[in-house]
């Protein structure tokens, strides 16, 4: 009896390109690094604490004076794979996987004087959680489907009917990109400014995937005569302990053999992967500013990163080389453009517009994913109001269109275009600290795709809160 262990490990390699958590921004990058983004999205011409990241050449036009701003945000994310159409699974099977992040955390610095501004940022620029697949993945049970089918076909062959089998698979996944950013800005002309700085990125993946407790229904006389579904293994071992205390040879022969088809089963259909991955690169970054009474902008550009990540696999008893100890493969962070338009129609009530562009096919993506990516866009909308002195209240649409192809996409890499909304609430509880309150969710539209299978339909939820202090020294 022949089993394709290569072929039923295939859904293993896809692991190795599972973007795990991707909160708010492009296929690899994570935009939401402080809650006033969160609260009110668009922030690329922003002038306050979050600019180190957001809109680094505003730092220029803040006031004299030292800027800290820490925050943190926690999500619930959900990955959902609905089979339809499929002569393998009932009409709407579904596959889930679960993310929770409890802490996501990020600091921003800024020192200004003059015309002079220091500024620097520290949070997880890409991923930031760990996906559990409780139930496996449809890919894993359709590539598992045939060999499964042939086992029960040559099990009947040697007179063991067998109508049903059946295997476990688990699939853990984490990946972050850990940033930390320095730059410096100048304003000139009263109206200008101009920055530059640099990105040191370490990127760390961890993979955790397991295949075995083959179960099966054959038919045996004396030993499971119902034909109730069984583990290979109790199996094997129960014709084991009957070869030893047969009476005849040919029982004994017979005993063993059917012990070792069993063990050879179950021993084809378990499989383990442990591997993590690490990796780092530098990201230079340039911005431009225009401020004029009422009316900031700003623009930032972030190079393109290479990360190229390497292997400390600490379990692969898979025949794929890929998974193999000290084994390199790229994962970049494509370039990024940022522009952004801030006016205050009132002292009291600003406007915000923000666009985004990740030039996501000219970066080099892990199994070279970006032959199946175009560029990814996105378009920022916000709005703050001051009221009752110390109080504001904000919102904001973020919507995001990836160009992604089906060669992309799978049910281990669930990277859909989305609209995001967020909202929230600071009060200044002194003149030199703030709070910041917020909330962002996002909705995901379905993706179908076809398979070999049949119908794969992709959808995400993904919900967040964040808390965050302000201070002014």
């Amino acid at each position: 009896m022949r089993l394709d262990k290569a072929k039923s490990t295939v859904c293993l390699l896809a692991i190795a390109t599972l973007n795990t958590l991707s909160v708010a921004g492009g296929l690899n990058t994570n935009t939401n690094q402080s809650v006033l983004f969160q609260r009110s999205v668009a922030r690329d011409a922003s002038t306050d604490v979050d600019a180190p990241y957001a809109n680094p050449s505003g730092t220029a036009f803040m006031e004299d004076g030292l800027y800290i701003s820490a925050n943190n945000q926690t999500f619930w994310q959900s990955r959902e794979t609905t089979v339809e159409k499929s002569p393998i699974f009932k009409d709407g099977t579904n596959f889930k996987g679960n993310a929770f992040v409890p802490s996501l955390p990020s600091v921003l610095v800024t020192w200004h004087h003059g015309n002079f501004a220091l500024s620097g940022h520290m949070g997880v620029i890409g991923g930031g959680g760990r996906v559990n697949f409780d139930d496996g993945i449809p890919s894993f049970y359709a590539l598992t489907y045939a060999p499964l089918k042939q086992m029960e076909a040559a099990l009947a062959e040697k007179g063991l009917t067998t109508t049903n089998s059946s295997i476990d698979v688990s699939l853990e996944a984490s990946s972050y990109i850990f940033g930390a950013t320095l730059g410096a800005a100048y304003e000139f002309n009263k109206m200008f400014s101009v920055y530059a700085g640099a990105r040191f990125n370490y990127a760390m993946n961890s993979y955790d995937g397991s295949l075995g407790n083959l179960r099966l229904n054959p038919v045996i006389p004396g030993v499971n005569p119902d034909g109730k579904m069984v583990e290979a293994s109790t199996l094997a071992e129960t014709f084991a302990t009957l070869a030893e205390s047969a009476k005849t040879q040919e029982e004994k022969v017979q005993y063993a053999t059917l012990a070792g088809t069993f063990e050879t089963l179950d021993d084809k259909m378990t499989m383990d992967l442990e591997l993590d991955q690490t990796g780092f690169g530098i990201t230079p970054i340039v911005g431009l500013g225009f401020k004029y009474k009422r009316l900031t902008l700003g623009a930032k550009f972030e190079y393109n990163t290479s990360i190229e990540m390497e292997n400390d696999t600490k379990k692969n008893d898979t025949p794929l080389e890929q998974f193999n100890d000290g084994r390199k493969d790229h994962n970049d962070i494509p370039s990024f453009l940022a522009i952004g338009i801030n006016y205050s129609l009132l002292d009291n009530l600003r406007l915000a517009f923000g666009y985004h562009h990740w030039f996501d096919s000219k970066a080099d993506f892990s199994g070279d994913l970006e032959d199946y990516v175009d560029d990814t866009n996105e378009f920022l909308y916000g709005v703050e109001v001051d009221f009752l002195t110390r109080f504001t209240i904000s919102g904001g649409v973020q919507v995001t269109r990836f160009g992604i192809k089906d060669g992309y996409i799978s049910d281990m890499n669930i990277n859909i275009s989305s609209t995001s909304f967020g909202f929230g609430l600071a009060y200044r509880i002194t003149d030199w600290m703030r709070m910041n309150l917020s909330y962002f969710h996002t909705l995901y539209q379905d993706y179908d795709e076809q398979v070999e299978y049949g119908i794969d339909v992709y959808n995400r939820d993904s919900r967040g809160f964040g808390v965050g202090l302000d201070f002014k020294i």
